[in-house]
């Protein structure tokens, strides 16, 4: 099968090119910057351009059967906002998508997406859907929990933190709920979006087994890389204006009040329909995380 994979190159992206290139998929991708040498790979169509640029993103969906849109933000830049990149950039892919003939759209979107989210990344996200889902187009869009596994920005931060720190420090109470899904479940549920007729114009919760309290996140972080540190607790009333700062000062911010609103709400869902159409037994996080991590 013919595939464009936008963000082919950022983590999720590049295992899932992988993952196509061994099931002998043709796969396109599309990027805005100069690929690194252990990104490249011969039997890769690649295409340069961008999500906002619709004459790159027609070059990359020439013949394609089905796109993969993988490209997201999690924090603003001085180029990149979530109206524009999320929101806008989606239509963009859409439109293109239409005029090329592609059959189908997959897209990667995030669990929490609604029209009444309190953040501007899940009010994206949903805006992005929508824009899906009316298109006409066949559709599957996943909404994934953390993603966590090599290369990732999640459990790679804590485990740096916890290796070369005495103290971890937690942002408010530490009991907020996640369910963190290893990037290799993640990948095989997208994967079998091409083959499983019955995921076709569904929203999907991928997910893993577990719902984990950050605490508990981080116990398993430790256990696994055999350290011992202690918790350092930083009340969310006074990360607010740290955060503030930051936003102000840095671009993009390392930590943004959007951030901390989110990582408040938690984040967890329902797999049920991911293991009864995928027939996929999503890994614990101490298992996934003893597949890596050292």
């Amino acid at each position: 099968m013919k595939v464009a994979v936008l963000g082919g190159t950022g983590f999720v992206g590049h295992h899932l090119v992988k993952k196509l290139l061994e099931a002998r998929h043709r796969v396109t991708i599309l990027v805005h910057r100069q690929m690194r040498e252990e990104q490249k790979h011969q039997d890769i169509n690649v295409i340069y351009g961008d999500i906002e640029n619709i004459d790159s993103l027609h070059k990359a969906f020439e013949n394609i059967d089905v796109v993969y849109h993988l490209v997201g933000i999690i924090a603003e830049t001085k180029d990149k906002k979530f109206d524009k990149t999320v929101a806008e950039g989606t239509k963009n892919v859409v439109k293109a998508c239409v005029e090329k003939g592609v059959k189908k759209i997959i897209y990667l979107s995030a669990l929490g997406a609604s029209k009444a989210a309190k953040t501007k990344y899940h009010q994206t996200k949903y805006q992005a859907e929508e824009a899906i889902k009316t298109s006409g187009l066949d559709y599957i869009i996943y909404r994934p929990s953390i993603i966590y596994g090599s290369g990732d920005g999640f459990v790679s931060l804590l485990s740096k933190m916890i290796k070369w720190s005495p103290l971890t420090p937690v942002i408010g109470s530490g009991k907020y709920l996640f369910q963190p899904v290893y990037i290799d479940d993640l990948v095989q549920a997208l994967a079998l979006g091409l083959t499983v007729k019955e995921v076709t114009g569904k929203i999907i919760d991928i997910a893993g087994p577990e719902k984990l309290e950050y605490l508990k996140i981080l116990n398993i972080i430790k256990k696994v890389l055999r350290k011992k540190r202690l918790n350092f607790y930083i009340p969310i009333a006074v990360m607010k204006p740290i955060a503030y700062l930051l936003e102000k000062i840095v671009v993009p911010s390392p930590l943004t009040r959007e951030q901390l609103l989110m990582i408040e709400m938690g984040n967890t869902g329902d797999i049920s329909t991911m293991k009864k159409l995928f027939s996929i037994e999503p890994i614990d996080l101490e298992n996934g995380l003893k597949k890596y991590l050292r």
